[in-house]
């Protein structure tokens, strides 16, 4: 299935929206892990070195201020310890609260329960120094020392695995950058390939066509209107190109046309005015000075042509008037029989010369219509002039008039004749200017456009005209006209 332009582009921009909404999800996400591993670094690993680093410190100060207050017994000293044992206790439980890892909590005991042992033997010393009221040996040395000892491996270790902890974050984080930014840009060259790829592809098909249509339309501005043969686009340019062929046929089939009106136009005004060339020709040359009668013969034939060449250009200047929408209507009451009555008794010496049978079906009662008189008898000597120029001798051609019974407010008229039919093929068409049928009868060939006047006439009036045949079977022509 040919897609067409608009889906292809809307395809070709949905894939690349997608690119983007998918790129901007990925980086999304990563900017959350980021985000976590920033915060992890900072409030957990970062914030477990610092508080290890201030406990070590506090460690080795705990040692100072305890040795000097053994040596000396200055309660100062004492005083300022315990300041520093309360800050060692509480730094020790806001560390377990940054710990998440089994091994630094178990770090973490040791040094809580080293720590309490310690203060335990510092307890006691002060005891036996409060019970004595002296100083003795320090019989607690060697395991304060291993104590305090065993702390401060704690608090390396534990600095050691945060630290290792928080480089592995950060070189991670390093790396979930450098991947969103290597996913990013692949992302874009990818979407733009693809963006590039459509509108190759789409232009080369486009431009294909277009130029194919650009130089066939060179070939019509020069009259040759050859089809383009069928080419693989876009459904539109394929609609394109068949309305183009279309274009053509139709174009050919109006030169061909333009070229038999001008061949028998030209012919319909040269007889006239072949005639009045030579009959002028004889009189101006005396030819029948003694003889009036054939001079007024030689002048009616002169004033009979000039009639005809003058109905035949006022046809021609009635349908561009039409055309143009520049024809004027004086558009009145008409009692539709009595017009009927004139334009049949107009015609009935042709009829009555073809041994042809013109009738007006009685009807009495019929509204009075809205229209232009003069050009409603045009229309009917088109109409009849049509009927009776194609009906055989013995024929009939027959007028039929009644309310229009599929539009209320209208009244049709339909002239039906015996005569030779038009076949289906041309129905549609015979309405077109120029457009004359080939019968194969011995009939005078006009200049074909009493049909395209006559549709000009009912449409200016409101109503519509058609036409009904079989080959071979007779017509029937049909117009509508509003009532008055």
């Amino acid at each position: 299935m040919q897609l067409t332009i608009f889906k292809r582009l809307t395809l070709g921009y949905g894939v690349f929206v997608i690119l983007l909404i998918g790129l901007g999800g990925y980086v999304s996400l990563q900017l959350k892990h980021l985000n976590r591993l920033t915060r992890a670094v900072v409030l957990q690993d970062g914030e477990t070195v610092r508080q290890a680093e201030a406990l070590d410190s506090m460690t080795g100060s705990l040692a100072r201020f305890e040795k000097k207050h053994l040596v000396t017994g200055d309660s100062a000293f004492f005083k300022r310890f315990q300041e520093i044992r309360e800050r060692f206790l509480e730094n020790h439980v806001a560390l377990q609260t940054h710990v998440d890892s089994e091994r630094l909590s178990a770090h973490l005991d040791d040094i809580g329960r080293a720590a309490t042992t310690y203060f335990q033997l510092i307890d006691q010393e002060r005891k036996r120094m409060g019970a004595e009221g002296y100083r003795k040996a320090d019989i607690y040395h060697d395991r304060k020392a291993d104590l305090l000892e065993q702390i401060g491996l704690s608090l390396q270790a534990i600095m050691v695995q945060a630290r290792q902890a928080r480089d592995a974050k950060i070189l991670l984080s390093s790396r979930i950058r450098i991947h969103v930014i290597q996913v990013g840009i692949v992302a874009i060259l990818v979407g733009g390939l693809i963006g590039l790829g459509i509108s190759f592809f789409n232009a080369r098909q486009i431009n294909g066509a277009i130029r194919r249509l650009q130089a066939k339309t060179h070939e019509v501005a020069e009259s040759r209107f050859s089809t383009l043969p069928p080419v693989e686009s876009p459904p539109e340019i394929a609609a394109l190109t068949r309305d183009f062929n279309r274009m053509c046929g139709r174009l050919e089939e109006l030169n061909a046309m333009k070229e038999d009106f001008i061949s028998h136009a030209s012919h319909e005004l040269r007889t006239p005015l072949t005639a009045i060339r030579e009959a002028s020709s004889m009189l101006l040359e005396g030819c029948f000075d003694e003889r009036p009668d054939r001079q007024k013969h030689l002048l009616t034939i002169v004033n009979s042509e000039c009639e005809r060449l003058i109905n035949a250009i006022n046809r021609m200047l009635d349908l561009s008037r039409m055309e143009a929408h520049m024809m004027d209507y004086a558009f009145q009451t008409i009692d539709i029989m009595t017009l009927m009555r004139t334009c049949i008794l107009k015609l009935a010496p042709i009829a009555m010369a073809k041994h042809v049978l013109l009738e007006l079906t009685p009807c009495n009662g019929l509204p009075n219509v809205t229209a232009d008189e003069d050009r409603l008898r045009q229309l009917m000597d088109n109409l009849l002039g049509n009927a009776l120029k194609y009906t055989d001798t013995g024929g009939d051609v027959r007028i039929t008039l009644q309310s229009e019974p599929h539009a209320e407010g209208f009244l049709r008229v339909e002239i039906t004749d015996s005569g030779c039919g038009i076949p289906r093929s041309e129905l549609k068409s015979i309405f077109d200017k120029f457009h004359r049928i080939d019968n194969g009868q011995d009939t005078e060939r006009g200049t074909g456009l009493g049909l395209s006047i006559a549709k000009h006439i009912v449409r200016a009036h409101g109503g519509k005209i058609w036409a009904t045949s079989q080959n071979g079977s007779g017509s029937t022509f049909a117009f509508t006209l509003p009532l008055a």
